[in-house]
């Protein structure tokens, strides 16, 4: 049912290329005067020849390596992937095209908590299920479930783009393969030092349970906003955000007060300690003194200078609360002699987001302690703050709680710091070079990364409990010989947290290659493409992770792309109504479909009716059916070196479709020039015409062809997408072709013999080269017009038939003013 990628076997070594007829039986028209769309794609065969692997020309030559970043199984492609996808393809079928050998891995990735939070919410929409009502198993069968479904669907998207990637070998990064180079890369890890257990600072998203990577967090600023919407039992509910809160704290010394402004009065219980900065006039004098806690009047607390205090930020006076904020713990780390030894247990919030060690108020959730707490004597009112962010969490929008655990960790310290030197070294190069500064930011951050996930779904982390003590091991029997006891024993248990899903995820590259069977003694990849805003996550993780575990990069050419934008230059988001699938384009949707869709989305409703609004703004009528050619056109004919690819599909696709008419309009005429030519032999650029018209239009042919390849080659796809159209359109059909006319219609045979000759070789390889971005027409138009079996530039073209365009520019001008036409 999905397209297969096959080997061709026919070899292509010593093989004189030649671009013609063949013998073959001429038509005189293809069935239809326009563009068929449905006969174009009912005909595309991906198995045929002109789709397979070709061998390559020197079976010596290097193969070809490229992996695709595996698509989450949270849900179906959207245009981001196909972007990805397509660019990718694109290189790919070049690469085949010049008779190079390729191999291009595609895969999906797991997903672990974007998997588990979607599955938990559809749970919730279908069936009315909470997660804590099933047991692991359960569970992890409807996670199962909703993978299977959404790899089908993938893989049908897939296959309608006319991505050449064999979906039967697709890997998954937890299938059996991954979960054993996981146990076996996590053990290693840890014998080196790398991987660590600790107790330290963490995000935690109450709604998931689990902590959560700074990557997996977004900010957002509290500029011109009130209030956002955040998970609740029975939904989504509203919250005031943007508002400080102010607290006065009574001076032991005198009978003054000091007023804390902060945005988190339900964290006062775990209160230590307030700072000031030294350099304050205000405030500098009472560094040193001591408050009494407004809530917990035993409690005393010192006052503390400190730097990191922002004297205009409120009232300048801080409030220190270790256990539930980064920038306390910070400090209070700076001021440990003067704090309480057991500061780190002083925590009022616990991992549900309910008020511990809080008197009157434990149990109660934390955002309604705040209103609570207004009653309070030390409350002393309300200021605005809105020139901060609110952290939250990217799968469920919850508010991160920070938060004191133990978890493990990943030093990457010293594998940043090679791959650091490897990059200022150019060992690693980066395309666009601007884009370097992106992975050197990373590199740069040498905070341990957190692994742990208190989540189901996922690879669990291999390391076993044994009193107080852990032991890490491939295996609970390994575990059992590493710690001396018997499993009979019951004192070994696993780790019930699993692996942040990037974890296997940075292992892709050796598990291609085979790892941890065979050991990696090279590059695993030729290349690496992928979008940038996935550079830290995935691409520095590969390199550092693969090269601690093999010695060396698994890559050393990095593309990176921007991102799709809708033509607003807003991202694509769901709340926004303008996220659309390849099928969208590639088949046409309705704007009842489209409404539809919203309304059977995880979305909020009061989100749901925002989205349907924009979705009748922008897409009235629903999207015409353009066909996987118009969307691949449009997608590469953007420039996606920038950050940002701002896309009206709509127009840009349909560009595309008025393309593939041109290109069947063009097709229909040379089927007619070819009719009334006489027999001749198959024609070869080296035997090509004298006529000027004929050497002009494959001098700018050889011109166009010699750039194609670079500029594939050289991650510029929408240079050699808009240059391949604009000699089509405007060279071949708007100029030449006319000068063909007069011939054709007085019936000038040998005229039209060398137009003939000319056209079929202006028609194989310029399908040739547009089969690298509209495979589907290429296709089909290149068997219609019976030239060789065999997609291969023509090598004279490319290195010899190249005049000088200033001498033949004049010539054209000559020879137009005395034609007729």
């Amino acid at each position: 049912m999905f397209e297969v990628v096959r080997r061709n076997s026919t070899g292509i070594v010593g093989r004189r290329w030649f671009f013609g007829i063949n013998g073959a039986k001429l038509v005189s028209s293809l069935p239809s005067k326009s563009f068929d769309l449905r006969e174009v794609v009912a005909s595309y065969n991906p198995q045929s020849p002109n789709n397979s692997v070709i061998s390559a020309l020197d079976e010596k030559r290097e193969v070809f390596k490229l992996a695709l970043p595996p698509p989450n199984v949270t849900g179906r492609l959207h245009l981001g992937h196909a972007l990805t996808a397509v660019v990718e393809d694109a290189i790919c079928r070049y690469e085949r095209l010049c008779g190079n050998k390729v191999v291009w891995y595609g895969g999906f990735d797991h997903a672990g908590i974007a998997t588990q939070a979607v599955v938990e919410k559809q749970l919730w929409i279908k069936k009315r299920i909470r997660r804590h009502l099933l047991s692991d198993e359960e569970f992890l069968a409807h996670c199962t479930e909703w993978k299977e479904n959404r790899v089908y669907d993938m893989k049908k998207q897939f296959c309608d783009l006319g991505i050449m990637l064999d979906m039967e070998a697709a890997y998954y990064t937890m299938d059996e393969r991954f979960s054993k180079a996981v146990r076996r890369a996590f053990v290693e890890l840890h014998s080196s030092g790398n991987i660590f257990r600790a107790q330290r600072m963490i995000n935690w998203c109450p709604s998931l349970q689990s902590a959560l990577s700074d990557e997996e967090v977004n900010h957002i600023s509290l500029e011109d906003l009130n209030e956002i919407s955040v998970p609740h039992k029975d939904g989504m509910r509203k919250i005031k955000v943007g508002q400080m809160h102010k607290i006065a704290y009574e001076l032991l010394s005198r009978r003054e007060r000091v007023e804390v402004a902060t945005t988190r009065p339900e964290t006062l219980f775990a209160d230590v300690a307030l700072a000031v900065n030294p350099c304050d006039s205000r405030y500098c004098h009472l560094i040193g003194e001591m408050v009494r806690h407004p809530l917990v009047h035993s409690r005393i607390l010192p006052i503390l200078g400190d730097e990191a205090v922002v004297p205009d930020k409120g009232t300048g006076v801080l409030k220190i609360t270790p256990s539930h904020d980064f920038l306390d713990f910070e400090i209070a780390q700076r001021h440990l002699e003067k704090l309480p030894d057991d500061i780190m247990n002083y925590s009022c919030i616990d991992e549900m987001g309910k008020l511990v060690n809080a008197g009157d108020f434990d149990g109660q959730d934390r955002f309604d302690v705040i209103e609570k707490l207004r009653a309070v004597n030390a409350y002393d009112g309300i200021m605005k703050h809105d020139k901060g962010s609110i952290a939250v969490c990217s799968r469920t929008g919850d508010v991160i709680e920070p938060m004191v655990k133990d978890q493990w960790f990943l030093d990457c310290s010293q594998m940043n710091r090679r791959l650091l030197e490897a990059v200022e070294n150019q060992k690693i190069i980066v395309k666009p070079s601007f884009l370097t500064s992106k992975l050197v930011e990373w590199l740069q951050n040498n905070e341990p990364w957190c692994l742990s996930r208190q989540i189901t779904w996922g690879h669990r982390i291999p390391a076993y409990l044994s009193g107080n003590k852990w032991f890490v091991a491939e295996s609970a029997e390994e575990a059992e010989k590493v710690s001396g006891k018997s499993l009979m024993e019951k004192t070994l248990v696993q780790d019930n947290d699993v692996l942040d899903t990037w974890f296997s995820s940075s292992l892709v590259p050796l598990v291609l290659a085979g790892w941890p069977e065979k050991r990696v003694n090279s590059h695993c990849l030729s290349l690496m493409e992928t979008g940038y805003d996935i550079v830290g996550f995935w691409v520095v993780r590969m390199l550092t992770v693969c090269e601690q575990l093999c010695g060396h990069y698994p890559f050393d050419k990095i593309f990176l792309h921007g991102l799709i934008r809708d033509s607003k230059g807003r991202k694509m988001s769901k709340s926004l109504g303008n996220v659309i699938e390849p099928g969208d384009v590639i088949d046409g949707r309705s704007l009842e479909e489209m409404l539809e869709r919203v309304e059977l989305s995880s979305l909020p409703d009061h989100e749901k009716s925002e989205a349907k609004q924009e979705v009748r703004n922008e897409f009235p009528n629903g999207i015409q059916k353009f066909g996987a050619d118009a969307l691949r056109f449009a997608l590469l004919r953007h420039d996606i070196t920038g950050l940002d690819i701002n896309v009206d599909i709509v127009e840009t696709a349909s560009e595309g479709y008025r393309f593939c008419n041109k290109l069947w309009n063009l097709c229909n005429y040379s089927l007619m020039v070819f009719a009334a030519s006489p027999g001749s032999s198959v024609p070869s650029s080296s035997s090509a015409s004298a006529n000027i018209a004929d050497r002009w239009i494959l001098s700018r042919l050889g011109s166009v062809l010699l750039d194609f390849g670079p500029q594939i080659k050289g991650f510029t796809p929408h240079h050699a997408a808009t240059g391949l159209q604009k000699f089509i359109q405007g060279e071949l059909c708007d100029f030449y072709l006319e000068t063909t006319k007069k011939a054709l219609r007085e019936k000038d045979q040998k005229r039209l013999a060398e137009i003939a000759d000319t056209l079929r070789l202006v028609l194989h390889n310029s399908l040739a080269a547009l089969s690298v971005i509209m495979p589907f027409i290429s296709n089909y138009l290149f068997e219609k017009v019976k030239v060789d079996d065999s997609f291969k530039l023509d090598c004279f073209i490319l290195q010899k038939v190249r005049f000088s365009f200033m001498l033949l520019s004049c010539s054209l001008l000559v020879f137009f003013r005395t034609s007729h036409f």
